[in-house]
């Protein structure tokens, strides 16, 4: 079966640039071909192109993270829609319903995307193993990354939508069990990883499976592999100039468009003492609930005098500045999402002090520096208000909020009645999937 060569390029080596970009690859006489509209599938049994193939998972992942990103946080109480499109009003509002009846909104094109990446990486996967060899295969770093990109796919299909299937043309599941498959996957990827000598995807993998691991409710383990995690460690989804497809860069600014921005419930809580009609961009913060100071890991922009609306004409827009470009980064995980789960694990189990000892491991360190939460008196309540509180700082506009929000049954408490708590399954899945039909829908839960 052969395919155009931008088809083929495009599939090893996507917008999103992950850990390497294809020119990295020494692939000059790969590309030359006699006829560059005919390219085959099997010309990618190449030793010399698998870094690129496996490139391409990444890419692929983080490419439809931001989208993800987007479509979560305006389904929470992070962004509110102020575009003219009816399916971010939809999603902005909680409309969203079961075997919802529109084919293409991007929310359900995120979760098509994500199904497509983790087939992506198992193809890839049975690509190595046919190029190398299983033994050399299974010490591959090459396999290890797309071993950790298919576990990640399994938890972010879990943490946005209430039912996916587990595996091609397998029948729904909930996403309780996608978060114990991926705890599954997570544990085959750092066993590789480990064989392969390659410690960041060790750890990228450690992070998933302790974040999958909480979710799942298995927070002895959550505790541990958060607790394996390097100080310093963080992983971002990286992003081009020539990533044109970008959401969070091109849709939530006044940079680029004004399609969405802070949500209502948190404009009266910008400092904006410097929105004077002089200032193009101003950098402001949302203010820090305890201590009313600026945190500046909420960094928005509102300005006076200028354009300080939305592009549906009516909405005020208070830009997320934190993604100002189409180049800014995206956290996926990080050593301070661990400390959050460290201490959310604390709680669970009745160590309030120990709890707010994590959270102060952020709080008082950089980028927040902010002064640090006196345990002495605190109820559970209290606590869990300051963690929930810290969570939503720390993973600002991060892909986490609507998966909060949901399974601490917040949804009501926060944005109202009758909102879907996830999305639903895509209808391009229920339609092309033979193990699928319409109607027989059992979620998303309704606030």
């Amino acid at each position: 079966m052969t395919t155009s060569l931008t088809r083929v390029l495009r599939m090893v080596a996507p917008v999103a640039i992950g850990a390497a970009a294809i020119t990295s690859v020494a692939c000059h006489d790969f590309l030359k071909v006699e006829d560059p509209g005919r390219f085959s599938n099997e010309a990618l049994d190449n030793p010399t192109v698998l870094a690129a193939v496996a490139n391409g998972v990444e890419g692929q992942f983080q490419q439809v993270y931001d989208d993800f990103v987007v479509f979560t946080g305006l389904n929470s109480d992070e962004l509110i829609n102020s575009s003219t499109w009816i399916e971010w009003a939809d999603v902005s509002t909680g409309r969203v319903r079961g075997d919802w009846p529109t084919a293409t909104p991007g929310w359900s094109t995120a979760q098509d995307e994500l199904l497509r990446n983790r087939f992506a990486a198992q193809n890839a996967a049975d690509r190595l193993i046919r190029v190398l060899g299983a033994d050399v295969a299974a010490k591959s770093p090459l396999m290890a990354q797309v071993k950790v990109y298919e576990a990640w796919a399994d938890l972010v299909l879990g943490m946005g939508y209430c039912e996916t299937p587990l595996a091609q043309n397998a029948a729904r599941s909930p996403d309780t069990e996608l978060y114990k498959q991926a705890v599954t996957k997570f544990t085959t990827a750092i066993g590789i990883a480990q064989a392969a000598n390659t410690p960041e995807w060790v750890n990228f993998a450690r992070a998933g499976r302790a974040r999958a691991n909480l979710l799942a409710g298995n927070y002895d383990a959550a505790l541990a592999d958060a607790q394996a995690v390097p100080t310093d460690f963080v992983k971002r989804a990286l992003y081009s100039t020539n990533s044109a497809t970008t959401f969070v860069g091109n849709q939530l600014h006044y940079n680029r468009n004004r399609s969405g921005g802070l949500h209502t419930l948190y404009w009266s809580v910008v400092d904006t003492a410097n929105s004077g009609s002089g200032v193009t961009n101003p950098v402001q913060f949302v203010k820090d609930p305890w201590t009313n100071q600026a945190d500046p890991r909420m960094a928005v922009s509102h300005k006076s005098g200028g354009v300080a609306i939305g592009v549906d004409n009516k909405t005020k827009h208070y830009a997320i500045q934190k993604y100002s470009d189409y180049t800014n980064p995206i956290t996926l995980t990080s050593k301070r999402e661990m400390n959050l789960i460290e201490a959310e694990v604390a709680w669970r189990k009745g160590q309030l002090a120990t709890a707010i000892d994590d959270m102060n491991r952020n709080r008082t360190t950089a980028p927040a520096n902010l002064p640090a939460f006196d345990a002495t008196g605190l109820t559970p309540q209290q606590v869990f208000d300051r963690l929930l509180s810290e969570r939503f700082a720390e993973l600002f506009i991060e892909g986490h909020r609507m998966t909060d929000l949901d399974r601490f049954n917040l949804v009501a408490a926060k944005l109202g009645t009758g909102r879907a708590r996830k999305f639903p399954l895509s209808r391009n899945e229920i339609l092309n999937n033979p193990s699928l039909k319409q109607g027989v829908a059992a979620c998303p839960a309704i606030s």
